[in-house]
């Protein structure tokens, strides 16, 4: 049985704004990557881990473990990205359990006209508000909790 942890009070606050701010941004995201592209975050961020990819290419395992919004059904997002253009995936001729993911022209060039909005978005809606330093802090403590909680 889970004993029940007693952070102080702000420990608390700061957890649901967190939550809550991070909810409202990516809506915000959402909305200007749909109107402006048609894509929605979860499309972006594939796009995004194949374009920072050498060759703009990952095996399915290794999309898996890059994308950062969900996880789960990617394989149906993967075949739905393909039918759009924006992907191919191809077997390994050595393995034919592994299945590559590649970026295609048409994927690159919807993941550099989509980035602009992207990176407009965060910095009017997420960077705008933080100074400098609090930025330094939530980067830090972040981190941190990333890295502990990562597996």
């Amino acid at each position: 049985m889970a004993v029940e942890v007693q952070p102080p009070p702000e420990s608390w606050a700061a957890w649901q704004m967190f939550f809550e701010a991070h909810a409202a941004v990516c809506a915000r995201l959402e909305a200007a990557l749909q109107a402006g592209h048609g894509l929605s975050l979860r499309w972006y961020d594939v796009l995004l881990q194949l374009h920072a990819a050498p060759g703009g290419r990952l095996t399915m395992r290794e999309l898996g473990r890059a994308v950062v919004i969900s996880k789960s059904g990617l394989t149906g997002l993967v075949d739905r990205m393909q039918r759009a253009g924006l992907v191919e995936r191809s077997g390994d001729p050595d393995d034919r359990r592994v299945v590559h993911v590649t970026l295609t022209p048409a994927g690159a060039e919807t993941y550099r006209a989509a980035r602009a909005d992207h990176r407009t978005t965060v910095a009017e809606r997420f960077l705008a508000h933080l100074s400098r330093d609090e930025a330094v802090v939530m980067e830090q403590a972040l981190r941190r909790v990333r890295d502990e909680n990562a597996g």
